[in-house]
């Protein structure tokens, strides 16, 4: 087991580097945890040690009450900010993100970890994913990840990449602040998290092929919550942002998600 600490605006922050990966992600449908759960054991494989931290309101179903790799903390805020306090309690040398009703392919995760072990401490691997009823969406098209091919996202260099999903060193998504929680949802954030890493010097790398497929109908209930907080704050807080000179603007407060309404 390895330890570091790194002093992190008020705080020091020591990991404590238990396992190779910490998933973390904000959740709430109970209902798939079993089978994304169980979709991770086939992707990330036998080489590599593993954990899942979930922050969200519902408590999880027993089948979670003897799994010794998975961490619950309930909490009612924003998707943001329980995505950034699973990264409080992560133990592992990598760390990356997703959504509960996303079920990961086969073998893609030990891949991903492979690759990234290739990589400096800076670079980030861009997760690719798909959307679509019954987990049957398209792969997105090569230029879905470059900044300019979005108009929202015209404010960086042409020559910049975005990740809605990544996988960091954990050390340096901490060094970095992580997300943004002033964004209640995990999207503009993303972004902004993507251009601060490659203001630092850091690359994005897209994962060597398709890690997740995702259940989702735009016109379904749970839906609703994500897009209205897109819809009326974390559009207008990115324009806002970003009308101002960003170029400076790498490193933010890693506590600031304590600044967000708890519930």
């Amino acid at each position: 087991m390895e330890e570091f600490s790194h002093y992190l605006e008020s705080k020091v922050w020591t990991i404590v580097m238990k396992y190779k990966l910490s998933i973390c992600l904000p959740a709430h449908r109970t209902h798939l945890w079993e089978k994304f759960y169980e979709s991770i054991i086939s992707s990330v494989g036998d080489k590599h040690s593993w954990e899942l931290v979930m922050v969200g309101p519902t408590e999880p179903p027993e089948f979670f009450s003897d799994k010794e790799h998975f961490t619950f903390i309930q909490d009612y805020g924003s998707p943001a900010r329980c995505a950034q306090i699973a990264t409080t309690v992560a133990q592992g040398e990598l760390m990356m993100w997703g959504s509960d009703d996303g079920l990961f392919t086969p073998g893609s995760i030990e891949r991903c970890i492979d690759l990234h072990d290739t990589l400096p401490k800076k670079d980030v691997i861009g997760i690719q994913y798909t959307e679509g009823r019954n987990y049957q969406g398209a792969p997105m098209h090569p230029d879905y990840w470059l900044a300019h091919h979005h108009p929202t996202l015209r404010v960086v260099p042409p020559e910049y990449m975005i990740f809605i999903v990544g996988m960091f060193k954990l050390e340096y998504f901490r060094e970095l602040g992580g997300w943004d929680c002033r964004f209640e949802h995990l999207n503009m954030n993303c972004h902004d998290l993507a251009f601060r890493v490659q203001r630092d010097g850091g690359k994005i790398h897209l994962s060597p092929d398709l890690v997740c497929n995702h259940d989702w109908n735009p016109n379904e209930g749970d839906h609703t919550p994500v897009q209205e907080a897109y819809d009326q704050n974390d559009l207008e807080l990115f324009y806002q942002l970003h009308s101002t000179d960003q170029s400076q603007r790498i490193k933010i407060n890693y506590d600031n998600w304590e600044s967000t309404p708890k519930v």
